[in-house]
């Protein structure tokens, strides 16, 4: 498996430099084709108050994605020819406002999804829960850069969350291309004491071989979480180790067109501090 298709979503506009820089440089490293995707939300629809009201239209959004159009195509296009890459501009027009049910349904032809974490606190901008809803919906491997990362795509070091779960090995497996090129990579089980059942064997060991084969340079660890939960424990030996980024599969199932994110994936989302590659 390599990645040849990437498509990266860039409607977070304060984080656009890293973004496309960060793209750019992950699509070179593998002679990518990476389509930049920029969605134009359709406006919100409000239920009227009262028996004669009619619905009310809010276009605050829909107004503003459109007036940064062209900029952040500009940009998108010089960097992407500066590097000589190949590339695509995909700009589309939504019927519904929620920037998310676009990018995860044109995310399905790639091999990776790129997006930034967002601003929660600006005024602007794409939906709160964006990055969860493309996780837990786009079916492809996401790759999440957080607001307060370095930009340069740093993946000498990679930390892997591993329990035996279904979402944990997709996760590994979506990250094989990444892994191949790591210099140390940490497979590490969360507290095993309270899932793993097999004795005198280091847990994670089996996927370890596994990975191995492939050329991954691999090492099992176990890891008491000492009144952490799974995500903070993983992201905290990241940060020990400088890595240059974690793996680690996205739990939850949805409610309607709402999702119920599992705590670790939830506790990742929100205090990230380097990049996160999640699948689900």
């Amino acid at each position: 498996m390599v990645y040849k298709t990437v498509l990266v979503s860039l409607n977070e506009i304060d984080r656009l430099t890293g973004l496309i820089e960060f793209s750019a440089e992950l699509a070179a490293a593998y002679s990518a084709h990476i389509v930049g995707l920029y969605v134009i939300p359709g406006p919100a629809v409000y239920p009227a108050v009262g028996p004669y009201a009619v619905p009310e239209l809010i276009d605050v959004f829909t107004k503003y994605f459109a007036e940064q159009s062209k900029n952040v195509r500009d940009k998108f296009e010089h960097v992407m020819s500066q590097n000589g890459l190949s590339f695509e501009w995909l700009e589309i027009r939504a019927t519904v406002p929620e920037v998310s049910r676009t990018v995860s349904e044109v995310g399905r032809i790639a091999d990776l999804v790129i997006v930034s974490e967002i601003d929660r606190q600006a005024d602007i901008g794409v939906e709160v829960e964006f990055v969860a809803n493309v996780v837990m919906d786009v079916g492809r491997p996401v790759f999440i850069l957080p607001r307060r990362a370095r930009n340069k795509f740093k993946i000498d070091q990679i930390v892997c969350g591993y329990n035996g779960s279904k979402e944990a090995a997709r996760a590994i497996h979506d990250a094989l291309p990444l892994l191949k090129q790591a210099a140390d990579v940490r497979l590490i089980w969360v507290d095993p004491s309270k899932s793993y059942g097999a004795a005198g064997t280091l847990p994670g060991t089996d996927m370890a071989e596994s990975l191995a084969r492939h050329d991954v340079k691999v090492t099992a660890e176990s890891m008491p979480t000492t009144g952490l939960d799974a995500a903070e424990a993983l992201l905290t030996r990241a940060r020990d180790l400088d890595a240059g980024m974690v793996v680690m599969g996205a739990y939850g199932h949805s409610r309607l067109r709402e999702y119920v994110l599992g705590g670790a994936t939830r506790t990742a989302l929100s205090t990230m501090s380097v990049p996160l590659l999640m699948s689900h």
